[in-house]
């Protein structure tokens, strides 16, 4: 039963055939029952990363496509679900409505959204620890568990909207790079080490695939979030505990090797610029491993395939080379180049990486609710140490779904390659009844180049009552295309929009 349609909402959308093409559309929002045990939630602040073009790439493999179909109510041709689909994000959305025991509306709640303006239906059970839920839905159970856990999380706490902002554009990623680092590679002693694919792989992963003492670390896009969170986490190991020595491949090297030399690093962490192979392969000579690990966060094409080469034609002696592919490059494959790296992985006889498989191995041998603590005091401090775990990036904010600084330009970005690991996009929206759908990007530092144009200003945004202000540092004298760029704002100032 449902009754006259009222305001439209808009949803963007994706052709699953060419990830290039994608539009936002209106669509009616219709008034509908609530079914029981069930919540309808209002997307507030997502995040967009190049994680984002792998759930559409995998999107039918993987169920992604699933998650949220896209309404048969949308104007044709977008409404057809077998061309046309939802990439989900991570952030966080405000309860509508809920006949959920124990979570009431204006409740807040961190998991996998639409990229929507519109109220999402879930079908909630509760879980552990307290504060914790599983989608039941069933179109939705052929996803990998992670994707159907949702958590209740305080609204009334002050937390700063930039820290929201951090937590929807990083805790995904980050959780990859603590499990890597403490399950897959753990601290020698510390516990027993999981498969890289999670238990349910039935693949051996004994104590000498995990040890890394005799072994260099090689990361390839060691700029990505993934990378960042495992070498944050790493370089909290004793330090005896720890590699041979770790080489990062980025094409920032400069701020990387500036982090290892603050955290202790320095004599056995080296930043490598993708154009200095050969300098890096004789570096990992030196320090005379026996292993090399060799951990792919999204390296560009044929990085991994000439580092290999070169260890192979200069070791002295062969190594043992373990190959795990983390990430994919950011950009739209093509049906041949998904082809192509399979065969490669095949070829170069490389693990696949699944973080939901390593946390549903330890939930089942810890317990929920110890695992998630655990989780939560490390994330804690992760916020906490950002400024010097990730000095490169800032956030400023943009705003709706539609145009360059929407949703849609996000993707656009995304899509042809031109987001950097230093920037992240994200979304919120002010108040149930207006939609103000934000983008932030993490940015270098004032001044410097990428490939999207100089950056120039960084601008935080806040809510005060009825009226969003901003507040404008770091800005020159020269306009951008970016926050503040056609508000004729000066260092220092701030901006009043009003909500109403």
């Amino acid at each position: 039963m449902q009754s006259a349609a009222t305001n439209p909402e808009m949803i963007h959308v994706v052709c699953k055939a060419d990830n290039r093409q994608h539009a936002v559309v209106s669509i009616p929002s219709v008034d509908q029952k609530l079914p029981s045990s069930s919540l309808r939630a209002r997307p507030v602040l997502l995040a967009l990363t190049s994680n984002n073009l792998s759930y559409a790439r995998g999107g039918d493999l993987l169920h992604w496509w699933k998650t949220y179909p896209v309404p048969p109510n949308a104007p044709s041709p977008y409404n057809d679900q077998s061309l046309w689909g939802i990439v989900p994000a991570w952030g966080y959305a405000t309860v509508t409505e809920s006949n959920v025991p124990g979570i009431s509306p204006d409740s807040l709640i961190w998991g996998y959204w639409p990229t929507s303006t519109s109220p999402t239906l879930l079908r909630l059970e509760p879980s552990e620890p307290a504060g914790h839920w599983v989608e039941v839905s069933s179109h939705r159970q052929q996803l990998m568990p992670i994707y159907n856990r949702y958590e209740q999380v305080s609204s009334d706490e002050e937390k700063e909207l930039d820290e929201r902002a951090w937590t929807a554009l990083f805790q995904g990623m980050w959780v990859a790079g603590y499990l890597l680092s403490e399950y897959v590679f753990p601290d020698p002693g510390a516990r027993e080490p999981v498969h890289p694919l999670g238990a349910a792989s039935k693949l051996p992963w004994s104590s000498d695939d995990a040890d890394l003492s005799s072994a260099v670390v090689v990361v390839l896009g060691a700029s990505t979030k993934v990378a960042r969170s495992f070498t944050w986490c790493l370089f909290d190991w004793p330090r005896a505990s720890g590699p041979l020595g770790l080489v990062q491949f980025t094409s920032s090297p400069g701020v990387l090797q500036e982090v290892a030399d603050r955290e202790g690093w320095g004599e056995v962490s080296k930043a490598f610029a993708y154009t200095e192979i050969d300098q890096a392969t004789g570096w990992i000579e030196g320090l005379q491993p026996t292993k090399v690990v060799i951990i792919d966060c999204g390296a560009r094409d044929n990085v991994l395939s000439q580092i290999c080469q070169n260890l192979q034609e200069s070791a002295p002696r062969p190594y043992k080379t373990v190959i795990l592919h983390v990430g994919s490059q950011q950009k739209v494959y093509t049906s041949e180049e998904v082809q192509e790296a399979r065969a490669a992985m095949q070829s170069l006889g490389k693990i696949q990486y699944n973080t939901s498989g390593i946390q549903d191995t330890i939930i089942a041998r810890e317990g929920a609710a110890t695992y998630f603590g655990k989780v939560s005091r490390r994330w804690k401090g992760w916020l906490a140490d950002r400024g010097s775990a990730i000095p490169d990036m800032r956030l400023v904010w943009g705003q709706g779904i539609e145009g360059e600084n929407g949703i849609y330009g996000g993707w656009e970005r995304l899509s042809n390659g031109e987001v950097r690991p230093e920037e992240g996009l994200s979304g919120s929206r002010a108040r149930p009844e207006v939609m103000c759908p934000f983008y932030g990007i993490g940015i270098p530092p004032l001044g410097a180049n990428h490939e999207g144009g100089p950056v120039r200003a960084t601008a935080i945004i806040a809510q005060e009552g009825e009226e969003l202000i901003f507040a404008v540092t770091n800005l020159s004298s020269e306009p951008s295309a970016g926050a503040g760029a056609s508000t004729g704002l000066v260092e220092g100032s701030q901006c009043r929009i009003p909500l109403n």
